[in-house]
C-alpha cells in the first residue's frame, strides 16, 4: 500500500481540520517521502472491504519518533483522532523494529465501515522509512503475530548463547584469546538481536526508544569490532600479512571510535551523524572480505569457517547500511534474514572454534611429543639405551625431596680394557649393550655414567615392609650380568666379572659426596682382587672403611 501514501507538511501546531480547510494539496508524487517540516502528514486510502484495518503499521526501528496523531476521518466528514505519547508509540512495539498504532473507530463495524480515509501525523521524524514502510494492517493479524515473532527471536537468542557457554567453559581451561573475542562479539551479538527486535520492550517496557537505538548502535559497532580482532587471532599464524593485520585493526575499531564521537549528536538522530556511523561499517566489511580470500590464499584452513560464516552476514550488512544511509527504501524483511544469518554465523563459528581447539591440542600434544622425544634422546645412552649420566642426576636431584632410593650402587666391568684390545672394540660394545640390556631390565633406576661403569638407584625397603640387604641384591644382578655376557658374547673365552661399590643415600647428601663414598668403595672392591662388593652399613658403624665384601 505504499504507493498509494501522500504526505504534507506542515507545523507541529496545525491540526489536521486546519489542514484540510487549507486546501493544500498532499504530495503524491515519486519523492513524496521526504520529511522536511516539523510535522509530517501521512494520507492513506481506508479499504475496509478488502482489508480488515485496525492499525496503522510502521516499520524501522530507528526513526526517532516522539508522538504521533491517528487520524480516521468518515464519510459525512467527521474525523476520530487519537494521540500517542513517545511512551505509549513504545508500548506498541512489536518484534523487528516495527509498530503498530490502533486506528480511532475500527473497534466497532458500524463506524469502520464509514471511514473513507486515515491520517498520520508524524512530528519530526528523522528517516524516510517512517513514512514510506507505512501501511494499514489487519489488527487480528497484528495481534497475533506477537507471540510467535517474540518466541522466534527469543529462540534465536537463546541459540545464540549456547556457543557464548561453550566458550566461557572452554577459555576457563584452555585460555585461547580468540575464544575471548569470540564471546565479545556472541554477546553483543545477542544484545543486538534483543534490542533490535523489540525482545527488550518486552522485558523491559519502560525503555525509551532512544536508548533503544543506542544500544542497537552500540551492540552492533561493538560486535563488528570484535569480529575483526576475532579474525585475527582465530586464523593460523602467519596466514595473514603483517600489513593486512594492521589494516584490519584500525578498519575494526573505526565503528566503536564513530560511535562514541559523533552519536552523541541529537540524542543520535542527526542524519549526518547517523551517515558517519553506517558509513564507518564499509572499509572493515570489505577489508574483512579481502582478508578472508587472502587467508584462503595462503593455505588457511581455520578461515572457511569465517567465509561460511561472515560472508552473507555481510551481504545483508551491506543492505543495512544502504538503508541506512537513505540509499534506497529497501525491504525490510530482509532484516530477518540478517538474524537468521547472525544466529547461523554464530554456530559456524562455534564449529571453527571447536576445529581450531581440536586442532591446537593436537599441535600441542603432538609439541610434547616431540619434546618428550627430544628429552629421551638427550638423557639416553644410544649405545646401552640405559640412562645417560645427565638423567642419572637429574634422578638423584628429584630423589632427594622424594626418598624413593635408599641407595647408589655403581657397577664397573673388570678389566674392560683387556676386552677391548683382546677381541676388539666391536665385542667390548657387545658387552655393554648385554649389560644395559639386563639391568635395564631391574626394578631399579640403572644408569650408564662412564665407559664401562654403570649406576643402580635402589629402595631397599620391601613393599611388605621388610628391609633388603644391598649387598644380597647386587650379588644376584651381578650373577645375572655374568651370566648373560657369558651367554650372549661367547667370543669372550674368559668369565667377565663386576666390582660394585654401594652408599647410602641420606636426605641432606649431596650427589658428590654419596658417588664419592661408592667410588672409594669401588676402588676398595678393585684393590682387594675385583669381583668383589663393597657395602658399609651406615646404621651399624660410622667408619668409611670397608666393613665386609661379598663376591659376586
Amino acid at each position: 500500500m505504499s504507493d498509494r501514501l501522500c504526505t504534507q507538511s506542515s507545523a507541529t501546531d496545525v491540526s489536521l481540520t486546519t489542514l484540510l480547510k487549507s486546501g493544500k494539496p498532499f504530495d503524491c508524487s515519486s519523492d513524496k517521502y521526504a520529511v522536511e517540516g516539523p510535522r509530517v502528514w501521512v494520507k492513506l486510502p481506508f479499504l475496509a472491504d478488502t482489508l480488515p484495518a485496525g492499525i496503522v503499521e510502521v516499520q524501522g526501528d530507528n526513526n526517532g519518533l516522539t508522538t504521533m496523531q491517528v487520524h480516521a476521518q468518515l464519510d459525512d466528514g467527521r474525523i476520530l483522532s487519537s494521540d500517542f505519547s513517545k511512551r505509549q508509540v513504545a508500548k506498541h512495539w512489536r518484534s523487528k523494529g516495527s509498530f503498530g498504532l490502533p486506528v480511532p473507530g475500527t473497534d466497532n463495524a458500524a463506524l469502520r465501515d464509514r471511514i473513507q480515509t486515515v491520517y498520520v501525523a508524524i512530528d519530526h521524524p528523522k528517516v524516510a522509512s517512517s513514512i514510506s514502510l507505512m501501511q494499514l494492517a489487519s489488527k487480528e493479524r497484528w495481534d497475533a503475530m506477537t507471540l510467535p515473532l517474540s518466541i522466534m527471536f527469543a529462540l534465536l537468542c537463546g541459540m545464540a548463547i549456547m556457543p557464548l557457554i561453550y566458550n566461557i567453559f572452554f577459555y576457563a581451561a584452555m585460555r585461547y584469546n580468540f575464544m575471548l573475542w569470540h564471546s565479545v562479539m556472541i554477546s553483543a551479538t545477542v544484545c543486538y538481536t534483543f534490542s533490535s527486535s523489540g525482545l527488550i520492550f518486552l522485558v523491559f517496557p519502560e525503555i525509551s526508544l532512544v536508548t533503544k537505538m543506542m544500544l542497537n548502535y552500540w551492540t552492533l559497532a561493538i560486535g563488528v569490532g570484535a569480529g575483526g580482532f576475532f579474525l585475527l587471532r582465530f586464523v593460523e599464524p602467519g596466514k595473514i600479512a603483517p600489513w593486512l593485520q594492521r589494516l584490519i585493526t584500525v578498519t575494526a575499531l573505526l565503528p566503536v571510535l564513530v560511535t562514541a564521537s559523533v552519536l552523541r549528536i541529537d540524542g543520535g538522530y542527526n542524519m549526518d551523524a547517523r551517515n558517519y556511523y553506517h558509513a564507518s561499517f564499509l572499509p572493515v566489511f570489505f577489508v574483512v572480505l579481502y582478508a578472508m580470500g587472502h587467508a584462503a590464499r595462503r593455505g588457511s584452513r581455520a578461515i572457511w569457517f569465517q567465509i561460511a560464516g561472515w560472508t552473507p552476514i555481510i551481504l545483508f550488512s551491506l543492505d543495512r547500511v544502504a538503508r541506512g544511509l537513505d540509499l534506497y527504501i529497501g525491504w525490510p524483511i530482509l532484516d530477518y534474514g540478517l538474524y537468521f544469518m547472525l544466529v547461523l554465523e554464530t554456530i559456524i563459528l562455534a564449529l571453527g572454534v571447536a576445529h581450531r581447539i581440536l586442532r591446537l591440542r593436537q599441535q600441542h600434544e603432538q609439541t610434547l611429543r616431540h619434546q618428550a622425544e627430544l628429552t629421551v634422546l638427550a638423557e639416553t645412552d644410544g649405545l646401552t639405551l640405559l640412562n645417560n649420566r645427565r638423567a642419572f642426576d637429574r634422578e638423584f636431584e628429584r630423589n632427594q625431596q622424594e626418598m624413593r632410593y635408599s641407595h647408589l650402587a655403581i657397577i664397573d666391568i673388570d678389566f674392560f680394557k683387556r676386552i677391548n684390545d683382546r677381541y676388539g672394540h666391536e665385542i667390548g660394545d657387545t658387552v655393554l649393550r648385554v649389560v644395559g640390556s639386563k639391568l635395564n631390565e631391574t626394578p631399579y633406576f640403572a644408569a650408564r655414567i662412564g665407559g664401562e661403569e654403570f649406576t643402580l638407584l635402589m629402595q631397599m625397603q620391601g613393599s611388605d615392609g621388610r628391609k633388603k640387604y644391598p649387598a644380597n641384591v647386587v650379588t644376584d644382578i651381578c650373577q645375572t650380568l655374568i651370566q648373560a655376557v657369558n651367554d650372549q658374547v661367547p667370543e669372550i673365552r674368559e668369565t667377565v666379572t663386576f666390582s660394585v661399590g654401594i652408599a647410602s643415600i641420606s636426605r641432606r647428601a649431596s650427589l658428590r659426596s654419596v658417588m664419592a663414598t661408592a667410588d672409594r668403595r669401588l676402588y676398595d672392591a678393585k684393590r682387594n682382587g675385583r669381583n668383589q662388593i663393597v657395602w658399609v652399613d651406615m646404621s651399624e658403624t660410622k667408619t668409611e672403611k670397608p666393613a665386609g665384601t661379598a663376591s659376586a
